[in-house]
């Protein structure tokens, strides 16, 4: 997918196509690397995005335009390493050690898990030795919410009806849980305000 699939082309496909080059099993066993973009918006959805390379030195390439061009915000966006291990009857799981980016693990574990169960395989997120991980940048553009806007967990349960995906904080991670609740806070607001403005609309 790596040569099919770049970051200018992502605005020019369809969430479904997107999803359906991302099954191409055949691609991701020759990555050695990834760059994940959390809330990228495809067809006015967020959704995660995952793009194989087959070098690690043409991610680091990418995540540097990535972070030059302003292409998606930094906090949001992750370049790591990636190896799937066989995990006989359970299928596989897909190891990923973060290097570069602003994207908290914890985040990524939560946003990445229900995209790779689409090719049956289990999150593993780690940070890697040497990573460079940057801190926030306070200058950044802080992206406004949209309570009509859908969120990936959705088109995740239609994908896997069968299949309960459990969100798993990363090994260590603490603070995953509350930001979960936080996560999960912020969308019963953003509910309750698109009720009020319905009935509103009702009234007038």
């Amino acid at each position: 997918m790596a040569e099919e699939l770049q970051l200018d082309s992502l605005k020019e496909i369809t969430k479904a196509d997107y999803i359906k080059a991302f099954k191409n099993k055949a691609v991701w066993k020759k990555a050695k690397a990834v760059i994940f973009l959390v809330d990228y918006k495809l067809e006015g959805k967020k959704t995660t995005i995952a793009i194989p390379f087959k070098k690690e030195a043409e991610m680091k390439l990418e995540m540097k335009r990535l972070k030059s061009e302003k292409l998606h915000l930094l906090k949001k966006s992750s370049g790591a390493l990636i190896s799937f291990e066989n995990e006989g009857e359970d299928g596989m799981k897909a190891k990923v050690e973060m290097l570069l980016g602003g994207l908290k693990p914890e985040l990524l574990q939560v946003k990445g898990a229900p995209l790779f169960d689409k090719i049956k395989a289990t999150l593993e997120v780690l940070i890697a030795a040497g990573a460079e991980l940057e801190a926030p940048d306070p200058n950044e553009p802080v992206e406004a919410e949209d309570p009509n806007e859908e969120e990936e967990g959705e088109d995740a349960q239609e994908d896997n009806n069968d299949n309960t995906i459990e969100e798993k904080p990363a090994a260590g991670k603490k603070l995953s849980h509350e930001e979960l609740a936080k996560i999960k806070d912020n969308m019963n607001k953003m509910k309750d305000a698109l009720a009020k403005m319905k009935t509103q609309l009702n009234i007038s």
